[in-house]
């Protein structure tokens, strides 16, 4: 009778360790070969996209004090129109026009900060009894929409839009756009600091890069088209 030699234990945990060797040459073969080629492109495609965006954001704010403020000079109008948004600026200045003459009514326009802007207008020695208050409208092209047949039912033949030096222009044009026949001026609120046009320190930025894209929205949802301003028939501060 043949004698057979007693058969060895079969033992998971050697093949186990078989495995896991081969997954750790997996590994370091990878990390030798480095990302997949897909990967690098994606990358470099998102670093080239970030670096155009931030570049064009750049030059946008670089540019803005020149090319998204209209000139503004003092004018006597049959109205002023004080936007919302930013309101309580907006209002000191109109208040302040107001008080020198410029006009003899104020309209404030705008949900959200319109009670504020009559409370302010109030509060610097405008009478209630001269200021209009509407608050329903929520964008430019509303306010004019809103407004406009107020200072139709008045009469008013010219009137200034006070706002912020970066929202002129889409709110002139809004407004005749609505109005053709009533001139429309702008006051413009400003950063106190002369040469603010040459920097960004006191520029609301996300304000200030959002219009840039209003104004393409509005020419080619609403039709109302920014054009250039020779002049304007507003007042300053």
């Amino acid at each position: 009778m043949t004698r057979h030699e007693p058969v060895a234990a079969f033992e998971p945990a050697s093949l186990t360790l078989d495995i896991e060797g081969m997954h750790c040459a997996a590994c370091a073969t990878r990390i030798e070969q480095g990302p997949p080629r897909p990967v690098i492109a994606l990358a470099r495609l998102l670093a080239a996209a970030t670096a155009l965006i931030g570049g064009s954001a750049a030059a946008l704010l670089t540019l803005a004090g020149y090319v998204l403020p209209v000139e503004a000079t003092p004018v006597r109008a049959d109205a002023i129109v004080v936007l919302g948004g930013f309101g309580v600026p907006r209002a000191e200045l109109a208040a302040r026009l107001f008080s020198a003459g410029l006009a003899p009514r104020l309209l404030v326009t705008g949900a959200g900060d319109c009670e504020a802007m009559r409370d302010t207008l109030i509060a610097h020695g405008a009478p209630a009894t001269a200021i209009v208050t509407e608050c329903a409208s929520r964008s430019t092209l509303q306010n004019a929409l809103a407004i406009v047949p107020e200072l139709r039912a008045e009469k008013a033949r010219s009137v200034v839009l006070v706002t912020h030096w970066f929202h002129a222009r889409r709110a002139l044009a809004s407004f005749r756009a609505v109005a053709p026949e009533i001139r429309f001026g702008a006051a413009l609120v400003e950063p106190d600091d002369a040469r603010w046009r040459f920097g960004w320190e006191q520029r609301p930025l996300a304000a200030t890069l959002a219009e840039y894209a209003k104004i393409v929205w509005y020419a080619a949802r609403n039709r109302v088209v920014v054009r250039p301003e020779a002049s304007s028939a507003g007042a300053g501060p």
